[in-house]
């Protein structure tokens, strides 16, 4: 197994046992000092504690596998402006505030309001002077904008 592979598939087995998902996951691992950032996320939110608990478990494996002898880790949440990716991430963040792009008539146009509702595939968008319903589909980039 390549080390790339050994080392993703040590992130997701960490992440499985200790309750969470992996929101992104990026490895360098040339240079002098590989470097692995992990945004790790969970239905309650992310704190200081669980980026701990998850470096150190993390850590824990990589020097128990000899997997790595010098490297760094990083582990954060997605943030307050994390992209939305999935129908789920939609129906999560129900009455947050959005912006996005999103595509109408073969043109790109913007949002930005509260997200209001997810029926099926349908999602709406409370903006300022009006409600914006789109089909999941039409959705190119959606962010919490906090």
């Amino acid at each position: 197994m390549k080390l790339n592979e050994t080392l993703e598939l040590i992130i997701n087995n960490v992440a499985h046992d200790l309750g969470y998902s992996i929101y992104d996951s990026v490895l360098v691992l040339h240079g002098k000092t590989p470097r692995i950032t992990v945004k790790i996320d969970h239905i309650n939110g992310i704190s200081h504690l669980d980026c701990e608990k998850f470096s150190k478990e993390l850590s824990h494996r990589i020097d128990e596998g000899q997997v790595l002898d010098d490297y760094t880790i990083e582990i954060s949440s997605p943030g307050i402006k994390r992209e939305l990716r999935t129908i789920d991430d939609f129906l999560r963040f129900t009455g947050a505030p959005v912006k996005g792009i999103y595509v109408e008539d073969d043109t790109r146009k913007t949002f930005k309001g509260t997200l209001t509702r997810i029926d099926g595939e349908i999602v709406t968008i409370n903006e300022t002077n009006k409600v914006l319903t789109l089909s999941y589909a039409q959705i190119i980039k959606a962010n919490l904008d906090y």
